[in-house]
């Protein structure tokens, strides 16, 4: 137990739930046991998170401050049982139990801080059920969503899968490349390509992994059911519009080919469209200023680390003031929003196209987790805004990079690097930091911030403007809250 006064203001002071934290009372059985269990396989299945226990939902409480603390003592044998139930999630979660228990000395009770980890290999259930995580509160998974969603989590593993494709079909130009730069020696294909693991042996049939066809066939979306080309669309303005005619400029381009050719040709192709720039109604050309090495970045993550088995394509979509890069598939294994680029990844999506990928005469990664980091720090370098990760549940099964085309202002600066420390911030706050008295300029400001994608905004219960709260979108709120060891 570990009295902290500054951790019970911090925690009285969060706004609402949010994805990664969440209040429960031990109430009600129905409300203390049975959805405590239930948002712990959520969080679980999602980006992990923190359930405080024994504190009143602040959107849900007409109570302020302190009377809002019930603490585990509102029933001690509910905790207790809690504490049993939790054994009852299938397969267990590794170092889940025991909660970090934090002093109320004023009230004599104690808050129940239990941190739940994102899993990495495979779903947890709880009464047979599976749980993802919302923006605020659970969604229970059908059959068929829970096989769909394995493979955009990455549990399991496209790339490795069999296909019925002639191997024939892959001795291809890329196929020799690969083979000359691994000295690989000049056998039949089916056994190169056996040793190396990339064909298995199926009811006494050779048959090539997707990992296969992906790396070295020329036309693999031909071959498979599966979606593997890159479609590049340019719109005219900012927003994608359906009136009349669809705001598109030209046709939409297909890029396909060999996974190697496929990132060389897009890179190609939508760099020349970004140095051309758009020509806007008022007869003025947008010029971009992204850098190449940032939207090159987000191109060969889409192909290397998409879902192979959702069948959609990857999409690059070119507005007059952001790029946007969107593919199949979440973040897989330990990577979250708010970790993506400063954590190495655990494992990847695709292992064995991964693998193979960099064995070729100038790999297009160099599998040493630099992607993320390059796209901030050369955004960073060019003055402006960094990249957004958009992803579940705002999307169900995909992932989208956006590189803005726009010049941070002084203000940027100051308010994210607030919000890094703090994690919200209000209008009053903003205002007294950047030394503005004018609310309407700040609020103006974080009103753009919001539709850019780099700000959440989060509105009280009662609505009341002056209590509206903001922080950045990939924030992990749990990391406020670590409870001081004891002396």
């Amino acid at each position: 137990m570990v009295p902290s006064d500054d951790l019970i203001q911090k925690i009285l002071a969060i706004p609402s739930e949010t994805r990664v934290l969440e209040f429960k009372q031990l109430g009600a059985r129905n409300e203390g046991l049975d959805r405590t269990l239930e948002s712990i396989v959520a969080m679980a299945n999602t980006d992990g998170g923190l359930i405080f226990i024994g504190v009143e939902d602040p959107e849900k409480s007409a109570r302020p401050g302190m009377t809002r603390i019930s603490g585990i003592e509102q029933n001690l044998e509910l905790y207790d049982e809690l504490a049993k139930a939790v054994r009852n999630i299938s397969p267990p979660i590794p170092h889940l139990w025991n909660p970090d228990l934090v002093t109320v000395p004023t009230k004599n009770v104690r808050i129940a801080l239990l941190r739940v980890p994102k899993v990495e290999d495979e779903f947890r259930s709880i009464n047979n059920h599976v749980y993802t995580r919302l923006e605020k509160g659970n969604k229970r998974l059908s059959p068929q969503e829970i096989v769909h969603m394995a493979y955009v989590k990455g549990f399991r593993k496209a790339d490795t899968e069999t296909v019925d494709v002639d191997t024939a079909l892959l001795q291809t130009p890329a196929y020799e490349a690969w083979r000359t730069k691994r000295n690989l020696a000049d056998e039949p294909i089916n056994d190169v390509l056996m040793k190396t693991g990339l064909v298995r042996r199926v009811d006494g049939q050779v048959k090539p992994t997707r990992a296969a066809v992906l790396l070295f066939a020329e036309h693999p979306s031909d071959l498979m059911e599966t979606k593997c080309v890159i479609r590049v669309f340019q719109y005219e303005g900012s927003l994608e519009r359906v009136k009349d005619t669809l705001n598109l400029i030209g046709i939409p381009k297909t890029i396909e080919g060999s996974i190697v050719r496929q990132i060389r040709d897009a890179h190609e192709y939508i760099l020349g469209l970004l140095s051309t720039g758009i020509k806007v109604p008022s007869g003025f050309v947008t010029t971009y200023k992204i850098p190449e090495r940032a939207v090159k970045e987000a191109i060969t993550n889409a192909v290397i680390h998409r879902d192979y088995h959702t069948k959609h394509d990857i999409e690059v979509r070119i507005f007059e003031d952001r790029v946007e890069t969107e593919s199949p598939g979440l973040l897989p294994f330990n990577i979250t929003p708010s970790n993506i680029g400063l954590t190495r990844a655990l494992g990847y999506r695709n292992d064995l196209l991964v693998k193979h990928l960099r064995e070729f005469p100038e790999p297009p990664n160099l599998d040493q987790n630099e992607g993320v980091r390059a796209m901030r720090q050369t955004m960073l370098d060019a003055n402006l805004y960094p990249p957004i990760f958009v992803t579940y549940p705002h999307l169900q099964d995909s992932v989208r990079v956006v590189l803005l085309n726009e010049s941070t202002p002084s203000e940027w600066d100051k308010i994210s690097a607030y919000l890094t420390r703090n994690k919200y911030i209000a209008n009053s706050e903003a205002r007294a930091l950047l030394h503005v008295d004018d609310t309407v300029k700040v609020s103006k400001l974080f009103g753009k911030w919001v539709r850019l994608g780099l700000l959440k905004r989060i509105e009280p219960r009662s609505g009341a403007k002056r209590n509206v709260k903001y922080r950045l979108p990939a924030t992990d709120e749990t990391t406020l809250f670590t409870t001081p060891k004891s002396k």
